[in-house]
């Protein structure tokens, strides 16, 4: 499959980012409570060369646009990922929404890229 210079420009991952990450502490309370590290440390934000290592790849994108996102479509169509999804994770949305958000929560290896 072909692509256009402004598909590759688009879909290139971000070198600065918003993101915000941090190490985990190893608690195994409420999942949706936070757990950074900051309970037994001062807070230690993971920097974006730390979750590039971890081969975490960022793209700011603007979720209400998603349907005509240029970046999102070149993101999608120069990585071939093929498939979307739309959850909402509330008692209300989402079945078996105790076991969904542990689910969530523990390390988990797809054999392809898992892209939220």
């Amino acid at each position: 499959m072909a692509f256009t210079a402004e598909e590759l420009a688009l879909a290139e991952p971000q070198k600065e980012s918003t993101i915000e990450a941090w190490y985990m502490d190893d608690s195994e309370e409420d999942q949706r409570l936070p757990h950074r590290r900051a309970r037994r440390s001062p807070n230690k934000p993971a920097t974006l060369s730390d979750l590039s290592k971890l081969g975490v790849t960022t793209w700011q994108l603007d979720a209400d646009a998603h349907e005509t996102d240029p970046k999102l479509a070149a993101v999608r169509k120069v990585r071939g990922y093929s498939y979307t999804e739309i959850i909402t994770i509330s008692k209300d949305k989402l079945p078996g929404y105790e076991e969904k958000i542990k689910s969530f929560y523990e390390e988990h290896i797809h054999n392809d890229e898992e892209i939220r």
